[in-house]
């Protein structure tokens, strides 16, 4: 099964959306309003906070780039999910491209990008945010999104899951086995 044209593009508009424009400005007015509340003043100079910002959101944008083509041309569906239900879920693992480093692609350049953010507003709070947001992104992936996806491709994907981490990349490239022949 393949998807449509009209699909992917609602899924590249509402992923655009969110990603590149609504997590974002959430964030720059939630570290705005901590670092005022709790007094904190700027830190990193401008030129440096700028080359860090650049550095982060490029690496972000790249990250979440990669991702989505591998979920739209590999897999086949989108990477639309909220609480173990997808819009259009993938029909194939994706287990090549940036899936071979970490199992969320995605949401590590979102972290980048908002990482991003917190340098280009200087914020010591947005900097901050950045690790108890994936602590609370890892976790909700835990709950949901992973057991929808043992779910949907049983053995394959735990064999995966114990390989691949979530967030944090590999150094090298994992090379999927399917599970009939691997070490389950």
């Amino acid at each position: 099964m393949t998807i449509s044209i009209k699909k992917a593009a609602i899924g590249l508009t509402v992923t655009g959306l969110f990603i590149g424009v609504g997590a974002p400005a959430a964030f720059w007015f939630a570290s705005a309003l901590l670092d005022s509340a709790l007094g904190l003043r700027p830190v990193l100079p401008m030129p440096v906070s700028l080359i860090l910002a650049a550095a982060a959101i490029l690496i972000g944008v790249f990250w979440v780039t990669w991702a989505y083509s591998y979920l739209v041309f590999v897999g086949r569906g989108l990477p639309l999910e909220v609480f173990g239900r997808a819009l259009h879920p993938t029909s194939v693992l994706v287990t090549s491209g940036p899936y071979a480093y970490t199992r969320n692609p995605m949401v590590l350049g979102a972290l980048f990008i908002l990482l991003g953010i917190a340098f280009l507003r200087r914020s010591i709070a947005g900097m901050a945010m950045v690790p108890i947001i994936a602590a609370m992104v890892a976790a909700y992936l835990a709950t949901f999104e992973e057991k929808a996806l043992v779910r949907r491709f049983g053995a394959d994907y735990e064999v995966y899951r114990r390989k691949v981490p979530m967030l944090i990349p590999r150094l090298s490239a994992y090379i999927h086995q399917p599970a009939s022949t691997s070490d389950v």
